[in-house]
């Protein structure tokens, strides 16, 4: 599918607000993957990113008049899905529960590749996970979410740059936490 522009998402935004089911499943599929690849980066289990996803595109479709055009659609999508992943943290920490499983990962190549492909992947969530929420939310945004640094900053209330300098900590502490040293 061909990159979309953000006149060609204004489009669809306004043609679903007019009670268009095929752009409001244009827009579902446009952006459901990357906010679920978002909510999975921050909650580490696919099967509550995929409520969390699901949550998201119901409140898009609630909330889609309040909307207003020209302002970042993408903005405005993953500050809900940063909301609803806000939600469910906040359950989680009511109930206290503790996740203790990760999400499964399909094998890519032979059983070598892949044992060595889950260490990697295990490195890289558990150094993700001692980073600060702040630094994990804008990794989460800029790197899962694909979100831009200014589209980031709408999200988190935050300036362009100030999204640059904490996206700058946060690899930088991510790389200190999997003891790699910048070249």
């Amino acid at each position: 599918m061909a990159e979309l522009t953000e006149v060609d998402v204004e489009a669809m935004v306004r043609d679903a607000r007019a009670g268009d089911s095929a752009a409001l499943g244009q827009l579902y599929d446009t952006y459901r993957d990357r906010v679920a690849r978002f909510a999975t980066g921050r909650l580490g289990d696919a099967e509550k990113a995929e409520d969390v996803t699901s949550e998201t595109f119901e409140a898009v479709c609630r909330n889609l008049g309040a909307y207003r055009p020209g302002t970042g659609f993408e903005a405005w999508l993953f500050t809900i899905a940063h909301r609803r992943v806000a939600d469910h943290f906040r359950r989680r920490f009511r109930r206290r529960e503790v996740e203790l499983d990760e999400a499964a990962h399909p094998a890519v190549g032979g059983p070598e590749e892949a044992v060595l492909a889950a260490e990697r992947r295990a490195e890289v969530a558990g150094a993700f996970r001692r980073l600060r929420a702040d630094q994990q939310e804008v990794l989460a945004l800029r790197v899962l979410g694909g979100l831009s640094a200014a589209q980031v900053g709408e999200v988190l209330g935050k300036s362009e740059g100030a999204v640059r300098v904490a996206q700058h900590r946060a690899l930088r502490s991510l790389r200190e936490a999997m003891g790699v040293t910048a070249g």
